[in-house]
This record gives structure tokens, sequence and C-alpha cells, in this order.
């Protein structure tokens, strides 16, 4: 197999237009009466294979593609028409991504074969071979160009999920860098300022205890400002040393540019619990979730939460995701979900949606020992 069909493309406008013209086509062109009821189930089963495709273009290919391939051959006997080509060129456009165009043009000279042997008798010796020539010309510009905008749509994916992992990135490195730059600030308060008003502390009970009555009042009101002083020092280093985890702190800034939902949030992991890898899956999940919601639904509020489970006795980080308005199906699987799933893969993890009471659930579970705590 070539190349994976990694993109989401709905293509299945095109994919009727062309089975329904080749259909009629044939239908029109009946070898017999007979032959015209024998082509229903046949086409039928072909439009069902195609849907199959586009629904699944990487799975089962090689049975999928003799699959198409013989009910073409079944076909051609049951018309006249040179039309039924149509449906080579589609194969040839179908599988472009994973078959080459050796494989792909000796399939369809196989087929163009079995055609002029069905129909010889009725050529009486003068077989049209620009028929065949011209038709041979679009089976093959058409497994080009299908190639090329396959890749291209893989390149235009693979871009947009890059895109994604970069502003999830930025989010958790804008919160290191927040962390980093108030440590250095409450260090700086602690080693320097605390200590020199520590000082000055000392001295004004020094001098508080030996100074005349004349100024003892004043020697004391500026030892308590200087012990006010040191208690809020002390105070807001604390609290600068105890601020929340990172991964909190990145989730709160996607949350913070998307003024139009209420977001609420709730963390009850410690970030030496999870890797830095595990962190992004869980910020590039939010993001995903968030203009999913932003885009698909009218929902105006947002609920994300992240807290450790056991599965099979094992711990797993696990983060669910939804929104207030009511859901009655699952959504279709578009680029963003697709990119999960095969980020969830790489980490081992795992990502599903479900429907719970008309609201629809999405999950992600992250195994701790694939790269948790350091």
């Amino acid at each position: 197999m070539d190349t994976q069909i990694r993109h989401t493309t709905d293509w299945r406008f095109s994919t009727i237009a062309s089975w329904l013209g080749v259909t009629s086509a044939c239908a029109y062109f009946a070898n017999s009466p007979i032959a015209l009821m024998l082509q229903l189930p046949i086409s039928l089963s072909i439009l069902l294979l195609l849907f199959y495709v586009l629904k699944h273009p990487n799975e089962r290919v090689i049975a999928v593609s003799i699959g198409y391939f013989v009910l073409i051959l079944a076909l051609i006997p049951l018309t006249s028409t040179s039309l039924i080509f149509i449906h080579l060129v589609m194969f040839s456009a179908v599988f472009s991504p994973h078959f080459s165009l050796l494989k792909i043009m000796t399939a369809i000279i196989l087929a163009m074969s079995v055609y002029g042997i069905e129909h010889a008798d009725r050529w009486q010796g003068d077989i049209p071979w620009i028929t065949f020539v011209v038709w041979l010309f679009f089976c093959s510009m058409n497994w080009f160009v299908s190639r090329r905008i396959v890749e291209s749509l893989n390149m235009h994916y693979q871009s947009r999920q890059n895109y994604k992992e970069l502003k999830a990135a930025q989010h958790v490195m804008g919160a290191m860098s927040a962390q980093q730059t108030r440590q250095h600030i409450s260090r700086e308060l602690h080693d320097s300022l605390g200590h020199k008003l520590t000082a000055l502390s000392i001295h004004l009970d020094f001098v508080k205890r030996t100074a005349p009555k004349s100024v003892a009042e004043t020697v004391n009101t500026c030892h308590q400002l200087s012990q006010q002083a040191l208690s809020e020092v002390r105070d807001i280093v604390s609290t600068q040393r105890s601020d929340k985890p990172l991964l909190k702190q990145a989730l709160e800034g996607i949350f913070a540019l998307t003024p139009t939902l209420s977001c609420s949030l709730d963390v009850e992991v410690k970030d030496t619990l999870i890797s830095q890898q595990h962190a992004l899956c869980i910020v590039r999940f939010c993001q995903e979730m968030v203009s999913n919601t932003l885009k698909h639904t009218q929902a105006n509020q947002f609920h994300f939460e992240v807290h450790i489970v056991s599965q099979s006795n094992k711990p797993y980080v696990m983060a669910k995701a939804w929104h207030n308005q009511p859901e009655s199906s699952l959504p279709k699987a578009g680029n963003g979900l697709s990119g999960l799933k095969e980020r969830m893969a790489q980490h081992h993890g795992h990502f599903e949606q479900l429907i719970e009471g008309s609201r629809l659930i999405s999950v992600i579970s992250l195994p701790l020992e694939q790269g948790g705590g350091h």
C-alpha cells in the first residue's frame, strides 16, 4: 500500500453523480430485460461499496478493491455501452493513493480485455481501438490527478495538525514562562527586600528600646510599619510559590480566549504525575473540544475536568469535556477528531465520545506509566 489517506473530505455528491450516470447508461443499453434486472443488485452493491470506501478509506483496501473490480467485470456482460468504463475511471481515482500506476493500469487493461472479448462478435472484427485508448488515457490521468489531490490534502491536513500542536505547546510554554517569572520575583522579594526589611525591623526594635521618650512613639510606629511591610512581603512570596499547576494555567489560557463560552475547569492532577507530552495531549484535546463547541453548537456553557482514574488496575489520567446543548447523535469525525485519535494512539491512550442523558461527552485517557512523574 503506497499512501494512507489522512484527510477527511466529503466526496458523496461526486460519487453519487458518477455512479448514477454510469448506472443509467448501463440500464439504457442493457443487453436484455433479464440483464437489466441483474444489473440492479450489482449497481447497488457498487454504490454501497463506494460509500464504505468514503467512510473507511484505509480499511480492507485490498479486499474492497478486488470486490469493486469483480463487480465491474460482472456488469460488463449485461450491457453493451462503453460508458461502463466510467467505473474504471472511478476505480483508478478511488484507489490511486493505495496502488501504483502499474497495478491500476494492469487491472484496467484486464477489464477492457474482458469487455473486448464479450463484445467481439458485435464489432465483426472492426475493433474500436480509439475507444479503448481514450478510456485508458482518462483512467491514467485520473489516477495521476487524484493521487496529487490526496497528497495535497494530506499535506494541508498535516499542516493544520502541526499548527494546533504548536498552539497547544504555546499555552504550556506560556504557563511555564509565567510561573518562572513569578518564582523569580518571589525569590528576589525574599532574598533581597525580605532580608533588608528584617534588618530594618531589628534595628528599629533596638532604637525603640534606647530612644528618649520624645521620639519613642515615632520609632515604635516605624517599627510596626516595618513589621507590617515584612509580613506583606512574606504573604506575597508565599502566594507566588504556591501558584496553581502549569496544566491548569495552560487550560485557563485557552478559556480566556473564548469569551462567548462560560467555562468551568476542574483539575485534580499534580504536574509531577504527568509528562509534558501528556500535558500537551490534554491541552490539545481541550482546544479541539472548545473549537468544536464554538463551530458546531449554540452552547453557552463548557465544562472540562482532569483527574486520575484506575482502569484494569492501572492508573490513567482522564480528561472529559462537555457542553450544555442537548445532543442526540455522535458527531461525524472530521480532521480534528481524527488527529486526536492519532495522537492518542501515539501515546498509548484512548479517545471516545458518548451520549449520556442527551449530553455529548468527549473523553481521553492516558496511562500514567507511559510518561509520568519527572
